[in-house]
């Protein structure tokens, strides 16, 4: 003799459900009552800049006042098309506190502007390419700190470097 027993499913998922979160609210109340945070231990915050990073030294401040600069590249040789058009974001680092300094970028920021304009409005596409960045970021820098009597550029830093074709 054999009984089949039946089983009331409804019944069974709502007393699974309530367990459930029964289990949920223990274990957080459990949690708290120890004095534990769950999650707080997973993400540390990231160190603010890159001197934190190698400790101690002179700190770099950075001038970030030019914004996002567009230029009209020279048409390649031969070609009746207009140059492409350059999108630079350009940002300078430097290594003094004085706000006397500042003040010089920021009073010296046109002229700035005006030399990144120039020299980029006065090159090809593939020039640019065949002197590439590194150098180009050298011959600016060069140009700004002759400009400069309160104190030195350290570099200069491009966030974007875009062609538009």
């Amino acid at each position: 003799m054999s009984q089949k027993v039946k089983l009331n499913w409804d019944k069974v998922l709502l007393l699974a459900t309530i367990l459930l979160a029964a289990l949920i609210i223990l274990g957080t109340i459990a949690a708290f009552i120890a004095g534990k945070r769950p999650g707080m231990a997973y993400r540390k915050s990231d160190p603010q800049t890159v001197e934190e990073l190698k400790g101690p030294q002179k700190k770099q401040k950075q001038f970030k006042e030019f914004g996002t600069l567009r230029s009209r590249l020279l048409p390649e040789e031969g070609s009746k098309e207009a140059g492409p058009v350059l999108v630079v974001t350009p940002w300078l680092s430097y290594e003094n506190d004085d706000s006397a300094f500042y003040e010089e970028l920021v009073a010296k920021k046109k002229l700035f502007e005006s030399y990144i304009l120039e020299f980029f409005s006065s090159k090809t596409k593939n020039a640019l390419l065949s002197i590439g960045e590194k150098e180009a970021k050298k011959q600016l820098l060069e140009r700004f700190n002759q400009q400069l009597s309160l104190g030195k550029i350290n570099a200069i830093y491009f966030d974007d470097y875009i062609f538009l074709d």
